[in-house]
Formats: C-alpha cells, sequence, structure tokens
C-alpha cells in the first residue's frame, strides 16, 4: 500500500509572534511568474511555485516584501496589519542580469556543466569516507479549515403543494469541524544514518504512529524522495526521475538562470530547469541554488505535476572545515493535479476535475479538495569522518525492537518544537479511536488474509488449503498453517494434510525453519513432502501473488504427477528491498498418466530429479 502525500513548508516557533502571508506574483500581462525570489526586511527569504503563488511565515515586526525576479525590476511593497494576501505584478527590464559566465551558451547550462563536472568533490557520499547523523521527522495528514466551505447546505424537493423534504448536507462542515480540533493522520520518527564503505545505513531508533502501538513497516520503509541530491536517478514518491544534475542531463533539460541570491551567507545562482518533453508528468522541474565558489547545490527545489503534484524541497548546511553542503532539512508534498478518477487515500476518496464538455459546470469543491500529507525532516548531531563502525551494515534500514515503546521524554529531547494542542489531540483520539474499533488487530488480520492466511492464536491458518478442485483429485480438501510470532521469534513449524474426493489418497507435507540472523531476516528451512502436482505447473520460492478465494483455473486439469522428496533452502533478505531463496531439492517423480521415457533402448516411467535453484525477487 502505498501511502499518498502533500508537501508544505514547516516552520519553527520564536519567541516572536509569526504570521502566515500568501499570495502571488505575476508580470504585467497577468502571466504568473515562477521561482521568482521573496524577501523580507528581516533577510528571510521564499520562492513562488510553479504557479507564480506563495505561502510564508514572516515575523510580525517585518515591515516589507522585496520581490525580485530575472529581466523584471524589483519591487518593494509594505506590509499592512490584518492583511494576508498579496498579489505583486513586475515590470519587465531591458538591461539583463549581469552575468559572471563568459561563455557563448545559454548561461545556465554553463554553470550546470560545471555542477556536473565537480559532483564527486561535492557529494558527501563520495568526498567523504563516511560521516552519520540524526534526523527527526513529523508526517501529518491534514486540512486548512479556513479553506473549506463550512455552510450547511440544503436542498427543498417538492413532493406536492403541501408537503416539501428538505435533505441537509453537511459532511462539509463536520469535516471542517474535525481538521479544527485534529489532523486524519500522524507519524514521528527519529532515525540515525550512517555512511560508510560505500553505504547508506538508515536505523530507527523512535517510531510514534497515531492509531498503532506497533510500527507499521510499510509506512517506515516507503520512500517519499531521495536521500541524495546527487544521485543520478531523483526519486519522489517512489518514482525515478532524470536528475537535473545527472552526467546525461543537459541533453533533458532546459535551464535558465534567474537570479542570484544569497544562501546561508554565499553567493548562489539560482537556476530554473525543466524537462524537454511536452509531457510535464515525463520528468522533474524545479529551481537549483548552485553555489558560486565551487558550484556544489546549496538548496534544491524539485517538483513533478501531472495527476498528483508532488514537490520536494532539500535545504542544506555548509561545513567550512569540511568545504561541503551537508543536507540539513527535507520537505515533502503532495497536492492534488486534475485527473478523470477519484483517487483512495487512506481510506478516504479524493476527487479530481476531469474533462468536462463544454457549457458543463465544473464539480463543486468538497473538503477532500483541500486534504494534503506534509511530511519534514530535520538533520542534527552531524559528524563527519568518523570512525565508529556501523553495526550490520549490509541492512539498508533496521528497526531497534523498542523503537515503538519510547516514552514521552524520548521525543521531547528529539522534536524541533513542542506539539501543538492540535497534534496532541490527534493522538489521544486516534488512540482511543483504534483501541474501540480495533483497528490495529484488524490490519494484522487483513494483511495476513491478502497473503492467504488466518491468524488462530500462535499459528496462521492456510487458506489456500482448505478446498479446491480438479479432475484427478476431484475435491481437494485439506488444512495447514504456520506458527506465527506469538509461538517463537526464532523457530517455525509448517505443514498441511489434503485427501482427494475422487483419487482417494491423503498428501502431506511437514517442515520448519530456524533464525540465523534476525537483521537480515535470514532463515534455514527444511521440508519433506508427498503430494501431487500438476503437470508443467510452475512453483515460485517466494509467491507474491495475490490469494484468490476461488481460482477456477485447475477445474478442466487431470495430468498430475506424484512427488515424493525433501528440499532445504537458505531465505535472506541481506540486498535492501529485495528477498533472496538459494534451495536444493530432491524427489521421485511418478507421473500419474501414461508416461514412457526411452533413454538408449531403456523405458522409464518414473525417474528422480535433483535441483538447485536462486531466486531473487
Amino acid at each position: 500500500m502505498k501511502l499518498f502525500c502533500f508537501l508544505t513548508l514547516f516552520f519553527t516557533l520564536t519567541l516572536q509572534a509569526q504570521i502566515q502571508i500568501n499570495g502571488i506574483v505575476t508580470d504585467s500581462n497577468n502571466k504568473p511568474l515562477p521561482f521568482a525570489t521573496i524577501t523580507t526586511s528581516e533577510s528571510n527569504n521564499t520562492i513562488t511555485d510553479v504557479d507564480g503563488k506563495f505561502i510564508f511565515k514572516i515575523s510580525s515586526s517585518a515591515t516589507s516584501l522585496t520581490v525580485s525576479y530575472v529581466g523584471f525590476q524589483t519591487k518593494t511593497i509594505a506590509l499592512i496589519n490584518n492583511k494576508t494576501f498579496y498579489s505583486v505584478a513586475l515590470l519587465q527590464q531591458t538591461d539583463d542580469l549581469k552575468e559572471v559566465v563568459v561563455s557563448n551558451e545559454n548561461p545556465a547550462l554553463t554553470i550546470i556543466r560545471k555542477v556536473i563536472a565537480n559532483k564527486a568533490i561535492n557529494n558527501p557520499q563520495k568526498k567523504l569516507n563516511n560521516f552519520e547523523y540524526k534526523t527527526y521527522n513529523k508526517l501529518i495528514v491534514t486540512a486548512n479549515p479556513d479553506s473549506i466551505d463550512g455552510r450547511i447546505d440544503t436542498l427543498a424537493a417538492y413532493k406536492d403543494l403541501s408537503k416539501k423534504v428538505i435533505n441537509i448536507d453537511s459532511s462539509d462542515y463536520k469535516f471542517k469541524e474535525i481538521v479544527s480540533k485534529q489532523h486524519l493522520f500522524q507519524t514521528e520518527k527519529v532515525s540515525q544514518y550512517q555512511f560508510g564503505d560505500h553505504k547508506l545505513k538508515e536505523t530507527v531508533l523512535g517510531t510514534k504512529i497515531a492509531g498503532f502501538k506497533q510500527p507499521i513497516y510499510e509506512v517506515l520503509a516507503f520512500n517519499l524522495q531521495s536521500i541524495s541530491i546527487y544521485d543520478s536517478k531523483y526519486e519522489l514518491f517512489e518514482t525515478k526521475y532524470e536528475n537535473p544534475i545527472s552526467k546525461n542531463a543537459p541533453s533533458n533539460y532546459n535551464y535558465k538562470l534567474l537570479d542570484t541570491v544569497s544562501i546561508k551567507g554565499r553567493d548562489a545562482y539560482m537556476i530554473y530547469f525543466r524537462n524537454k518533453s511536452k509531457h510535464r508528468t515525463s520528468g522533474l522541474e524545479g529551481v537549483l541554488y548552485i553555489d558560486k565558489e565551487n558550484y556544489a547545490v546549496a538548496k534544491a527545489v524539485m517538483r513533478i505535476k501531472g495527476v498528483l503534484d508532488i514537490s520536494g524541497i532539500h535545504e542544506f548546511e555548509y561545513i567550512p572545515k569540511e568545504k561541503i553542503w551537508f543536507q540539513s532539512n527535507t520537505t515533502f508534498k503532495i497536492v492534488k493535479g486534475k485527473n478523470d478518477d477519484d483517487i483512495r487515500i487512506l481510506g478516504g476518496t479524493i476527487q479530481f476535475d476531469g474533462d468536462v464538455e463544454e457549457n458543463f459546470e465544473p464539480r463543486k469543491k468538497v473538503a477532500s479538495d483541500f486534504t494534503y500529507l506534509l511530511s519534514e525532516s530535520n538533520s542534527f548531531d552531524i559528524r563527519v569522518n568518523t570512525d565508529g563502525p556501523i553495526k550490520n551494515p549490509s541492512l539498508y534500514i533496521e528497526i531497534k525492537d523498542d523503537a515503538a515503546k519510547k516514552p514521552e521524554s524520548f521525543w521531547e529531547a528529539y522534536r524541533k518544537e513542542n506539539l501543538d494542542l492540535k497534534s496532541q489531540k490527534t493522538y489521544l483520539l486516534l488512540d482511543s479511536l483504534s483501541i474501540r474499533n480495533r483497528i490495529e488487530k484488524r490490519l494484522g488480520i487483513g494483511r495476513k488474509i491478502i497473503n492467504g492466511f488466518y491468524p488462530i492464536g500462535p499459528v496462521d491458518l492456510d487458506l489456500k488449503k482448505i478446498i479446491s478442485y480438479n479432475n484427478y483429485e476431484g475435491f481437494r480438501i485439506g488444512v495447514g498453517g504456520i506458527t506465527n510470532d506469538r509461538l517463537s521469534k526464532n523457530f517455525r513449524l509448517e505443514g498441511y494434510t489434503a485427501y482427494g474426493t475422487k483419487d482417494g489418497v491423503f498428501k502431506y507435507s511437514v517442515g520448519g525453519g530456524v533464525l540465523l540472523d534476525k537483521y537480515t531476516n535470514t532463515w534455514f528451512n527444511g521440508y519433506y513432502t508427498d503430494d501431487v502436482r500438476e503437470i508443467a505447473s510452475t512453483v515460485f520460492s517466494v509467491d507474491k501473488r495475490v490469494f484468490k478465494i476461488y481460482d477456477p483455473r485447475p477445474i478442466n486439469i487431470s495430468t498430475f504427477y506424484e512427488y515424493i522428496g525433501w528440499r532445504a533452502n537458505v531465505q535472506t533478505k541481506f540486498i535492501p528491498k529485495t528477498e533472496a531463496v538459494l534451495e536444493f531439492s530432491r524427489n521421485y517423480i511418478e507421473p500419474k498418466f501414461d508416461y514412457l521415457f526411452n533413454l538408449n533402448g531403456n523405458l522409464y516411467s518414473n525417474y528422480i530429479m535433483t535441483t538447485a535453484m536462486l531466486s531473487i525477487v
């Protein structure tokens, strides 16, 4: 299950009061100006998005905004008390930005070529032998209640002249009430990242998910955005795109020099990039802030705008001693694009505006249109060129056994700011809702049913073994299962027995496994089987097929063979995001149909087969 999201910037509380303003920057023809730079009188800055819009939290003592854009006259406007929306129109200027690059080609492209040429000395994973840091991440699914129309709609329908029925639509009103008090979903995570021997490992020290006592591993392992900005493929929402600073990027992207700005006290070029393809979903677009001195990435804004509007922001801190920019903060956002179909997200439906015929009114926006998921990670305790060993370096991600049992003092030590009342209520309300409706238990059962099992105490009953039908066995009735963690986390027993009503024969299999290494989830398994199998069938060592209650395919199959033998395998996940199995087996095979094999004049009706198999999924 994939997780769906939206991003917005996560701001820290200060001793001064903060206010939020928003607006749009356009040219004299009312055309939006993407990635215009906005600076307050107190030198805080932000940029507009690809639609020229901005949302900015500023200090209450700020008196003005300065808006600049390459090729346009810089404009300063005064801030007015209680005014939260500003529309800024810039006038084009005749003199161009003075370039520091002497070249006949596009100056932005010249800068990008230098960025590519200097990647090895600017990429922490290339320049540094090892490093480590900790990260605090907070993820919420929520909505801005001020954007939702909370009125109760009424519709009167007359059955006759004397009676009328009034239908009341209060869904938006109720939704607004909910998101005014709490978020829809919320998680927190503290991780330690360690890099060495060209591998980056994440160790989850603490995790807290509203409504769940145990960690949801699918959520923890889900990759919202790339950790490194220098990888040849940049990842957003588990989809990989050509990185705008990859070796082949200049042939796939257009670049434009927008401005020169100051980042952390160092001068930087501000370069807009966009994929050359006409289809916006085929590549990234965004802004790169490039250090003028060493051509390193000092900040990056990545965006994909399609069915979902997805963006990721990377911010960096400059480490003078190492002369390198090291990632300090990342944010991630998904907002709605336009699509014909609605999308299911975390149990709710998000509706989309599809193409409509002329003269048809677009549908009225509903509460779900304003729902978003926000994730921000803040890095700290950054240590470079350390000599500390990395435990279990083969793991891509490791979750500590007590990660979901951390006390509140643990979270207070790592949070960038204390939880506000809305976040506190989210944990209280979702936890109580989960307990009352047994959501966590139902989710666990649902996961196993999808894979064809139903938990009964310490045993998971194998639903695939209960009943089936084929022409050779008739109705095949049986029972099978495998022990779960309630019996033991270090060993397991499994087996099944079945009886065919047509052939009148019992079949069975027994086996078990021993955990060799919990960090790589490595098991040694052994089985003995006496059963029948259809001819030319395929047996997967790792079966990822979705369980079906009824499979009509075997009904007309009557050619089977008996196999009796053993098999042993080693099952492991030492390669990140994969499962590998090395198996050896030896079986006696006897076809249950007319079969003879002629080998040098000798006829055989049965045989012994020894096989070895390696599978990586």
